[in-house]
């Protein structure tokens, strides 16, 4: 059986790069959900500055690149890719032709639920790629099933298309497409201490912070 929706609902892209201007570290300062660290998906290379993309999601069998590569037609500018090939270690179903047909049609950045190939060549081309795995052996055109914007599960966060990702080297938040200006909100607040802390020590030395947080 095979579900693809062909269309969903996007956040405002304003409200996208807002989110997208604070780390996940900074986020993580105040939330303690929905976040998968860069240990389950590891950046293929150092993130320098947090990014932000619209979801867009993919449910594929381990060894079959059939849905990945006609999600694409469903990709728009901004847009994430966000594969679940259920930790798929042997088999890739990312790599270069696929990065670049990715990066001509303006996705940011894909996050590979299994095994990413070609990993020298997505490095030069500077295309944000998170995986699980890395692998030689690609998957096959068997056409075997899957699904194309349906929810999915990556080291225990579900990911609704539509939902906002953020990203950096630390890791990546799933930001629900609802709950953008709450998390918005915590994000800025935690963004602002993390700033006010940093200039407090410069300022102040570390001791005289430190004894403001022992007194609260």
């Amino acid at each position: 059986m095979i579900t693809i929706n062909t269309s969903i609902k996007r956040p405002d892209p304003e409200l996208v790069r807002q989110l997208g201007e604070i780390t996940p570290s900074d986020y993580g300062h105040n939330l303690n959900f929905q976040f998968i660290t860069a240990s389950k998906m590891k950046p293929l290379f150092q993130i320098e500055t947090p990014f932000a993309g619209t979801a867009v999601t993919v449910r594929t069998p381990p060894n079959d690149t059939a849905l990945t590569c006609k999600a694409l037609d469903y990709i728009r500018p901004g847009d994430i890719v966000v594969i679940d090939a259920n930790e798929e270690e042997r088999y890739a179903c990312w790599g270069e032709v696929i990065t670049r047909i990715a990066m001509e049609k303006g996705a940011v950045a894909a996050i590979v639920n299994g095994a990413i190939t070609d990993t020298i060549a997505i490095r030069d081309l500077g295309f944000k790629v998170y995986s699980h795995a890395v692998s030689p052996m690609t998957t096959k055109f068997y056409g075997l099933g899957g699904d194309i914007n349906v929810p999915v599960s990556i080291s225990g966060c579900v990911i609704q298309p539509g939902d906002v990702i953020v990203g950096s080297n630390d890791g990546l938040l799933v930001v629900p497409q609802d709950e953008i200006a709450l998390y918005l909100k915590v994000g800025k607040e935690a963004k602002e201490l993390d700033e006010q802390n940093l200039r407090d020590i410069k300022m102040l030395g570390a001791e005289t912070l430190l004894r403001r947080w022992n007194a609260n």
